[in-house]
C-alpha cells in the first residue's frame, strides 16, 4: 500500500520501529495543503504535525510502499496520541515530474494550536536529511521552530 509520509513519520528510526518492511519510492508534494500543528503530544510535550488545506501551498513528503503489517504497526502509534487522533486519507500527490497519484496519508483531528519544540524539530529534519529533501523543505521547518 503506498502511503505519503510527512513530519516525524520520515524520521529513519521511527520508521524502522513502525514500518519495518517500507521502502521508500520518491518524494513527493501535496498541494494546497500546509503543515499546523494541531495535536498534542505528551510523549513530545509539543504540537504535532498534521496536513490541512491551504490553498496555494505545499506539503513535502514521501511515497514510501508499506506492508499490511506496517500499516497495522503505524495505526497502533498513530492512534496512541490519543487513540483516534489521526486516521487514513487519500489523498492524490506529485512526484518531482509532476507526475500525479492516488496515496493514503495521516491526517489528525484538530484540537487547538500548539508549537513544535526543538527535539520534534531535530527528529523532523533527521528525516529531511536522510531522504535528501530539497533545501527549501529543510528551511521549511527550521522556521517552524519556536523563537
Amino acid at each position: 500500500m503506498k502511503f505519503f509520509l510527512y513530519a516525524d513519520q520520515l524520521n529513519p528510526t521511527q520508521l524502522k520501529r513502525r514500518a519495518p518492511e517500507h521502502r521508500f519510492l520518491h518524494l513527493a508534494t501535496l498541494a494546497d495543503h500546509t503543515i499546523k500543528f494541531c495535536r498534542w503530544s505528551s510523549q513530545w510535550r509539543c504540537g504535532l504535525a498534521s496536513i490541512v488545506p491551504s490553498p496555494g501551498e505545499l506539503v513535502w513528503g514521501g511515497v514510501f510502499e508499506l506492508t499490511e503489517e506496517d500499516v497495522k504497526l503505524m495505526d497502533e502509534f498513530e492512534n496512541d496520541v490519543p487513540q483516534g487522533a489521526y486516521r487514513h486519507v487519500q489523498i492524490t500527490v506529485a512526484d518531482q515530474e509532476g507526475n500525479k497519484e492516488l496515496v493514503t496519508t495521516y491526517v489528525a483531528a484538530p484540537i487547538g494550536k500548539f508549537k513544535p519544540k526543538d527535539h520534534y524539530i531535530e527528529w523532523v529534519m533527521k528525516g529531511l536529511t536522510r531522504w535528501s529533501f530539497p533545501e527549501e523543505v529543510i528551511q521549511q521547518w527550521e522556521a517552524y521552530r519556536v523563537r
